[in-house]
């Protein structure tokens, strides 16, 4: 994953859409049920890496007896090694956990990851599904596992857990990260390598892995109501973040976006991008990369501007329409309707 992708939009009018110095999810108040809710955090990388591979067998049923599905996952997934009910399992885990570099990395994941940093990680996720929790409370909360993805994944959702692979926030400067090969980590995927994105990437992960049912693949403005969705729910989740962290962007590229938010829309409300069905020109407006390669949009842009654009659409039609519950919200597929609130800031 590194990094959310993949994000879309319609028509044209004017205003200040952009200007979001209120912030009413930040008002929220959650229910006494979900302020009291507990959540659980497992440490996979701590118990792989405190596993006996002398008994390469025994030390694999273990991890699949705690981790169940997770652990299937990581072995077939992330590390590609065999199905986690194959007898060798273990033998093949033995290398990787001896691995001088992934050995390397796993140090400077407990160094850079201190108790009392883990601590202050673990409350804001609480945080996060207290939040969860009152919204939908009829929904699971998951098991938040901390893991070591070798730079796979660096969020892994499941229906009950959500995976946090600590190896791919170490940070831009950290040795770690810096020694990871340039052409399948340029740059900007080192950028996004930074703790203070880490909540953000989880809350997006999650959303987008439950409501996955709910994606509509159909023209450029229903997949950026999609994914404006998506983040508005995230943004719930997690209200005190600001717009550049959610959007994984630095402090001028927020500004650029903000500053060409109309100009912005005027490329995307033109008919042939509205309604266009074309994925590939589609996903040049959500992919992620140093800047958004949609046609007549500039290289000193940020990337993702179709999930920005999208994003303010839902922002502004929630504050229009106050009674609408994020489920309600979640389920519509009325776009222009969703829409029609919408006036970019210029």
């Amino acid at each position: 994953m590194l990094r959310f992708t993949t994000i879309m939009i319609m028509l044209f009018m004017i205003g200040c859409g952009g200007c979001h110095e209120d912030k009413p999810l930040q008002k929220v108040e959650l229910s006494p049920e979900a302020e009291q809710l507990k959540i659980n955090f497992w440490r996979f990388d701590h118990d792989l890496f405190n596993s006996d591979f002398n008994q390469p067998m025994a030390a694999s049923q273990q991890l699949y007896q705690k981790y169940g599905s997770f652990f299937c996952s990581f072995v077939e997934y992330d590390l590609m090694l065999a199905e986690c009910s194959s007898d060798s399992v273990g033998t093949l885990l033995k290398p990787f956990v001896g691995n001088r570099d992934i050995r390397e990395t796993h140090e400077e994941v407990n160094r850079v990851f201190t108790d009392e940093k883990m601590t202050e990680i673990n409350a804001s996720l609480t945080g996060c599904f207290q939040r969860w929790h009152h919204y939908f409370p009829e929904n699971v909360i998951p098991t938040v596992i901390y893991y070591q993805s070798a730079w796979n994944t660096n969020i892994a959702p499941q229906d009950s857990v959500i995976g946090i692979a600590l190896d791919c926030y170490l940070g831009p400067k950290n040795k770690i990260t810096k020694q990871l090969a340039p052409d399948a980590f340029p740059n900007y995927k080192k950028l996004n390598m930074d703790e203070k994105y880490l909540i953000a990437d989880a809350m997006k992960g999650w959303v987008a892995w439950k409501f996955r049912q709910e994606y509509e693949k159909k023209d450029m403005l229903s997949e950026l109501i999609f994914y404006g969705k998506l983040m508005y729910l995230s943004e719930a989740l997690t209200p005190d973040t600001p717009d550049s962290i959610m959007m994984s962007w630095s402090t001028s590229q927020y500004e650029w976006a903000l500053a060409h938010e109309y100009n912005t829309w005027k490329n995307i409300a033109n008919e042939k991008v509205m309604y266009s069905m074309r994925g590939a020109e589609i996903n040049k407006w959500f992919a992620d990369g140093p800047f958004t390669g949609a046609t007549g949009i500039p290289q000193d842009s940020p990337p993702q501007l179709g999930v920005w654009v999208g994003w303010n659409i839902i922002r502004q039609y929630m504050m229009a329409h106050p009674e609408v519950s994020l489920a309600n919200l979640m389920s519509d597929r009325d776009y222009l309707k969703l829409l029609a609130d919408y006036r970019p800031n210029r």
